[in-house]
């Protein structure tokens, strides 16, 4: 008769697999969560030019922290002072200002093939607001109702159209946890970034031993700098 007893080993991997269940647990919940927030972020919104730069109107309706609001405020200034062109911009054909933003947006949302490639790329926000239209566009819309006339066609608003700006917050925090394993020794390391800037933050970990939770197996602080390249290559 052979008899099998729970000992050391046996616990140690009942152990391993809890903590590994408890992992993917928290991965799966904050994926869910996180792509829920990202389709929220990604529709499209219209605001007016004064809207646009309204910091706490733009943290509310955008649901961003204070930080990436005023950086979209100021993205929106400097491109209504010409600094910053929109991705994307339309003349409007539409009855009023308001329903040619509206139409604009519902077309983005849509995913509408025919808009241009740019106005549909993945951002964290996507922004549609009614602006004036410098000497350039107001020319081209001139010529444009010239053409159209004696036809059915609408006419063009030869002073105002819709600009589409698009803009990539940067989290103030992340966190992560995972499994590890060094020189035999297995440990749950977790993970806590202070992004303080676009492009620096820093960072602190942690390890735990899987069989004592409470056990500290070592830690690291980490300064990080992020680049568009990697060696100017990647």
């Amino acid at each position: 008769m052979i008899m099998i007893s729970f000992n050391k080993v046996n616990k140690e991997y009942v152990v391993i697999g809890i903590a590994l269940l408890i992992v993917v647990a928290v991965v799966c919940f904050a994926w869910y969560r996180d792509a829920e927030k990202e389709a929220m972020l990604q529709k499209a919104i219209v605001m007016s030019q004064q809207d646009a730069q309204d910091k706490n109107l733009l943290q509310n309706n955008l649901d961003v922290s204070k930080q990436n609001a005023e950086m979209l405020a100021s993205f929106v200034s400097q491109a209504q002072a010409g600094k910053v062109q929109p991705v994307a911009h339309f003349m409007v054909q539409a009855p009023s200002l308001a329903q040619a933003g509206e139409q604009v947006v519902n077309r983005i949302n849509g995913r509408d093939p025919t808009l241009p490639a740019v106005t549909l790329e993945k951002t964290d926000n996507t922004v549609v607001t009614t602006e004036k239209l410098n000497e350039e566009q107001q020319a081209a819309a001139r010529q444009v109702n010239e053409k159209n006339i004696g036809t059915d066609k609408p006419k063009i608003n030869e002073e105002y159209g819709v600009g589409v700006y698009k803009n990539n917050n940067y989290r103030n925090w992340e966190w992560s946890i995972g499994y590890g394993q060094q020189n035999g020794e297995r440990y749950i390391p977790i993970g806590l970034q202070r992004n303080y800037s676009k492009d620096k933050a820093v960072v602190v970990e942690v390890h735990l031993d899987t069989g004592k939770i409470k056990n500290v197996t070592g830690w690291e602080v980490k300064q990080v700098w992020k680049t568009d390249k990697l060696f100017l290559i990647f």
